[in-house]
């Protein structure tokens, strides 16, 4: 993360953009998978109200980090406000295909998470507050067996994007080392 010298007002401002910030509806749906997810538009319209009447503003860069090969997409993203304090944050995400559509599908990812994580929303179910209302799920011993499910749907993503999709929705199974370990090999499979 880089900042500027000081952030104090900065912190005020997002404190209370946040207060107001209610999550990104899932409005997109995975065809390969027929999950739903939360599109960029979507995080954009849930944050744009409170962090402008807040003095703040996100912009977004691609970064010329890693394109020599065009194997990677870098995107920085700078949350400024208006007393001229900012912080940045650089992300980088593998190309799944060597295309336009490979490279600005992993642009849209990027900026997706990018922005999420600066301005710090998470998605929500369209049907309610169904994500921010459900109890915690019970960590997942490290000796149990993945579901097939789980196992089957890493193993049938068609790209990078889609893998990273899926894995990202199983957030009962990240910290398993199973998980983990199918999810890396898949990725170094469709790198």
């Amino acid at each position: 993360m880089n900042k500027s010298e000081s952030i104090n007002e900065l912190a005020m401002a997002l404190s209370k953009a946040q207060a107001s910030i209610r999550g990104a509806v899932e409005d997109s749906t995975n065809p390969h998978f027929r999950s739903k997810y939360a599109s960029l538009q979507s995080y954009l319209d849930a944050a744009r109200d409170p962090l402008s009447k807040n003095g703040l503003a996100v912009t977004q860069l691609l970064s010329d980090l890693n394109c020599e090969e065009m194997k990677m997409v870098t995107i920085e993203t700078v949350l400024m406000h208006s007393s001229g304090q900012w912080i940045s944050s650089i992300f980088s995400v593998p190309v799944s295909k060597s295309d336009a559509q490979g490279f600005g599908s992993a642009v849209t990812y990027a900026r997706r998470y990018s922005f999420a994580a600066i301005v710090g929303i998470a998605p929500m179910d369209d049907d309610g507050h169904q994500a921010t209302e459900a109890a915690p799920s019970a960590p997942v011993a490290k000796s149990d067996s993945l579901p097939v499910t789980i196992t089957k749907g890493i193993q049938e993503a068609k790209s990078l994007q889609d893998l990273m999709d899926y894995a990202g929705k199983q957030t009962k199974y990240h910290k398993h080392p199973q998980f983990r370990s199918m999810v890396q090999a898949r990725k170094e499979e469709l790198a």
